[in-house]
């Protein structure tokens, strides 16, 4: 884990603690050997998250393509004002 900190501009303890809110979400494994402690990214996890995020983009993306549409076809209110 000393590895990944030192491309980190984080403390290596808030680096372990952002590593444990991860290992807690079930997003990485980490395994003890001796005195080295190895990552492994969980796949699935992350291809559950990372479909969830698709998800949320394209909600969000339909709201404010509908937004825009609204605002745009208001009386009285320019392109020039909505930018």
């Amino acid at each position: 884990m000393t590895v990944l900190a030192e491309q980190s501009t984080m403390t290596l303890p808030s680096f372990m603690k952002h590593l444990a809110v991860l290992e807690r979400g079930g997003l990485i494994r980490t395994a003890k050997t001796g005195r080295v402690r190895r990552c492994e990214l969980n796949r699935e996890r992350l291809d559950l998250l990372d479909d969830w995020l698709a998800e949320q983009r394209r909600t969000w993306e339909q709201r404010t393509d509908r937004l825009d549409a609204f605002v745009t076809t208001q009386p009285g209110i320019t392109q020039k004002e909505t930018s």
